[in-house]
């Protein structure tokens, strides 16, 4: 009898052991990580984003003793999915709208910690050279996530291609908020990777700049583009519990006087639409 009791007592004992230890490991996930990894593994899409983080921000990296390496996504999930989980420790691809929808979406802890050089959306046509001659009824196509796709119809509205339902939010704008379109124009949604290629069933193509830049489109050669607002310009973003530690780090790179010298004595990257803080 004594002998189950203590086996009994044992077993108790272990299970409590076990409960204990899986709720320190899971409030350790959430608790306050003031660290910065020798190497800074940053999650990043197809664009101009990595080649500055590379030519730019990583030369002050390394003074301060550590190095960005560079996870390349394909999409515009993974990159938060894979911050969420800790595979990364920081990603920069988005603007400060998208990592909120998500963030919310997909209750995400995740947080922007600095605003970053932003390439806006560009419009493109292999068939018409200006605005002004895309004639009625023309092909258009336009991203079709939603915050992209929002974006994009403001900037068809502010090209005064359409017009928008003032009554609606502007932010979370969709195609049965056109109100005026008198080009007819159709508008095809599509991924937005897909847009530079689309330029040959397309008469016009609303194309998002990381995807131009990557498909080496002129940018000069665009017949319109974004006026980019400080909430779509990109941010880096770190999991919420790493903000003091690798996000300050991060942000401090960004923030360093160096850093701004190289991008503006870059002949394409000092055209992109720069941060606030670039000139405060």
């Amino acid at each position: 009898m004594n002998i189950k009791k203590l086996l009994l007592s044992a077993v108790v004992s272990t299970l409590a052991f076990t409960s204990l230890t899986a709720c320190d490991d899971k409030s350790a996930t959430s608790k306050e990580d003031s660290s910065v990894p020798k190497v800074i593994k940053v999650g990043v899409v197809p664009g101009p984003y990595r080649e500055i983080l590379d030519t730019y921000l990583n030369p002050i990296v390394k003074k301060k003793g550590h190095e960005l390496k560079f996870v390349e996504f394909t999409d515009w999930v993974q990159p938060d999915s894979s911050l969420e989980s800790g595979d990364i420790d920081a990603n920069l691809f988005q603007h400060q709208l998208y990592l909120e929808g998500i963030v919310k979406n997909q209750e995400l802890h995740l947080s922007s910690v600095v605003n970053f050089p932003t390439l806006g959306i560009y419009v493109f046509s292999d068939k018409f050279n200006s605005l002004d001659s895309i004639e009625k009824g023309s092909l258009v196509g336009i991203p079709n996530d939603p915050v992209n796709l929002a974006r994009a119809l403001r900037v068809a509205r502010d090209l005064k291609l359409i017009t928008l339902n003032a009554e609606k939010d502007d932010q979370k704008a969709s195609l049965a908020d056109i109100e005026k379109n008198p080009k007819q124009l159709n508008f095809v949604v599509m991924e937005a990777a897909q847009l530079p290629r689309s330029l040959d069933s397309v008469a016009v193509a609303f194309v998002p700049g990381n995807y131009a830049y990557a498909a080496k489109l002129d940018l000069a050669k665009a017949i319109g583009k974004e006026s980019v607002a400080e909430p779509i310009k990109l941010v880096i973003a770190v999991q919420n519990h790493r903000v003091n530690g690798v996000g300050k780090f991060l942000r401090d790179a960004v923030l360093d006087p160096e850093f701004k010298k190289g991008v503006d004595s870059d002949p394409v990257f000092k055209n992109f639409a720069m941060p606030k803080w670039w000139n405060e």
